[in-house]
């Protein structure tokens, strides 16, 4: 096949399948991850304060062991570009996709020299339904940028000579700030060099290069430690028989995906894969046959790289290292399943020089199953309602699935139904500690207190350091009546996690109900500071200023309210006074 039409089908292809998740709207972890932060990423300084924290420890009150600056810096330049229109973020998906498609097929045909083989692979890895999620999820971009990174990286290596073995360099590094699965590429170029995978010259007589990458490895780590204070996880590896029969699960279930992407989930919770010995012996007999195709010198060379890419990419995510988010994801699969696509598209090339037209109905038929699979996926993603609806069809003992459905319902004001499902949450998981503060908000909304606050007071004592239930069980004081209660609540929530911008303004408002104007200010001023977009901060500060007696100080606080809310009565009503005051002598 000709290499421009190859590249023109895939284009094609790899686009068309993704096409309806372009009007999807912002999904789960998108919301504390970019739309929470829109006035954090408006401050173009806080790149640095991106590049020297965890992942998710810009805005939440648990970081997680994750450092990926890369990523929330493309969030970053999303956020000052479309705001936060949707469209473009999932566009920049979709791109991010069709590019890790088209450079998978250009690595293949330098590699092997056979277009057939690279088109037939990619072209798998296009319409492939596990990728759905990685594509159609914006928070997942994260994926999207480990796997393109991590494929150049090795088109740089192959070309050879001392420009592209730096770009590969280079590229392995952006891999590492994206996703920690890049870290296998050292050890697949290790095991595919000795193996003599490469036909033009192999990795053996490259010590030095390889080398190069490990030592990159190595600082990548320090910085690791540095900024999370652990090298991988504070847990570490187990091999406790408990976590042994976790990772034979989830190794058979990663080979269930590959072989049957058909039965998918969006959240795969423990009772989803729970152990059985038929899984163990199944997980097992996949890592034999992995460790045959990578070691025998009879495989073919793509079935070899194939096996072994395969290979170290499940071991990031065996959970011999927990993973905190979920033990399986489909996400997981993205950067592996090229390595099975490659091994499919050996097999279709070999059929295809023994029976071309057999082969090419084959392929078609495959490719346009997938696809329509994968189309179908997407529509999954399209809201929060269609995502937790999916879960808890797929799963119905999905305790939080019920949790984020309550929530998203509560948001669209059918409290009745959110309630519903918060019980049958709390049902299936009484220890889910989100699901009482969700009940806490809604009985507070309603009026009632003491319900509100039992709820709220059974999240704290499973959680102790979740803030956000302080922060709420505060305002329910407040309505209550029991200032002190509430101020020492909001103390606890800045305690546990001191960037908490709504904390710190409403112990600004509960201070100035006690008259403490001066440190009411300072609170204002610091929710202003830790989020840029927080008008109620802004117009507070400037209203405390002006009751303060400094007029000029409140006046640029509220002309930033009106910036961020050119409608804001309060803030053009206090502005204009202080115009009205200035133009006629007296103090503002």
């Amino acid at each position: 096949m000709k290499n421009k039409r190859a590249v023109l089908v895939l284009l094609l292809v790899s686009g068309i399948v993704y096409a309806n998740s372009l009007f999807s709207g912002f999904v789960w972890s998108d919301k504390p991850l970019i739309i929470d932060k829109q006035g954090f990423f408006h401050n173009a300084r806080n790149a640095l304060v991106v590049l020297t924290s965890p992942d998710m420890g810009l805005g939440d009150e648990h970081a997680t062991p994750y450092y990926r600056p890369l990523n929330i810096l493309t969030y970053m330049l999303d956020s000052r570009l479309w705001g936060l229109d949707p469209f473009w973020y999932h566009l920049e998906n979709v791109l991010l996709h069709v590019l890790v498609t088209l450079l998978f097929y250009l690595l293949l045909s330098d590699v092997f020299e056979d277009r057939r083989l690279a088109f037939f692979s990619a072209l798998m890895f296009a319409v492939y339904p596990v990728n759905a999620e990685a594509v159609n999820a914006v928070f997942n971009r994260n994926v999207l940028l480990c796997a393109l990174f991590s494929i150049a990286c090795l088109i740089c290596l192959k070309k050879g000579g001392p420009r592209w073995t730096a770009a590969s360099f280079l590229f392995y590094c952006l891999a590492l700030l994206s996703k920690e699965p890049a870290v296998i590429l050292p050890f697949f170029l290790i095991s595919f060099g000795l193996a003599g995978g490469f036909k033009k010259g192999n990795f053996r007589a490259k010590k030095g290069i390889v080398a190069g990458f490990f030592l990159i490895t190595a600082v990548y780590f320090i910085i690791r430690r540095l900024v999370l204070g652990a090298f991988t996880s504070k847990a570490g590896i187990s091999i406790s028989p408990e976590r042994l029969k976790l990772v034979a699960s989830v190794y058979y279930e990663h080979f269930r995906l590959m072989l049957f992407p058909f039965e998918l989930n969006a959240n795969y919770t423990a009772q989803w894969i729970p152990f059985n010995w038929i899984k163990a012996a199944g997980a097992v007999l996949g890592v034999i046959l992995l460790l045959y195709f990578s070691l025998s010198r009879e495989t073919p060379g793509p079935v070899r790289a194939g096996a072994q890419w395969i290979f170290w990419g499940l071991l990031p995510v065996s959970n011999l290292i927990k993973i905190p988010s979920a033990p399986v994801a489909e996400k997981y699969q993205y950067t592996i399943i090229l390595g099975f696509c490659l091994v499919l598209g050996y097999i279709m090339s070999r059929l295809h020089k023994r029976n071309a037209a057999a082969a090419s109905a084959v392929v078609m038929v495959l490719a346009l199953s997938l696809g329509v699979r994968t189309f179908e996926r997407n529509f999954v993603w399209k809201n929060d309602m269609t995502l937790y609806s999916s879960m808890i069809s797929e799963d119905p003992l999905n305790a939080r699935a019920h949790c984020n459905l309550g929530n998203d319902y509560a948001g669209m004001g059918d409290l009745d139904d959110a309630v519903r499902e918060l019980r049958t949450a709390l049902s299936i998981n009484p220890g889910l500690a989100r699901a009482w503060v969700d009940l806490g908000i809604i009985y507070c909304g309603r009026g009632l207190l003491f319900d509100s606050e039992q709820q709220l007071r059974t999240a704290i004592a499973l959680d102790p350091g979740l803030a956000e239930a302080h922060l709420d069980l505060a305002v329910t004081y407040n309505k209550e009546g029991r200032l002190p209660d509430s101020i020492r609540q909001l103390k606890t929530a800045i305690a546990i996690y001191p960037s908490f911008s709504e904390a710190h303004l409403d112990l600004g408002i509960a201070y100035e109900e006690e008259g403490r104007l001066n440190e009411a200010i300072r609170e204002y001023s610091m929710a202003a500071r830790l989020d840029h977009g927080l008008i109620k901060a802004y117009l507070l500060l400037g209203l405390g200023y002006q009751k303060a007696g400094y007029p000029e100080k409140a006046y640029g606080a509220l002309q930033k309210a009106l910036e961020l809310d050119p409608g804001n009565p309060q803030a053009a009503a206090a502005l204009e006074r202080i115009e009205e005051r200035t133009k006629n002598g007296a103090p503002g």
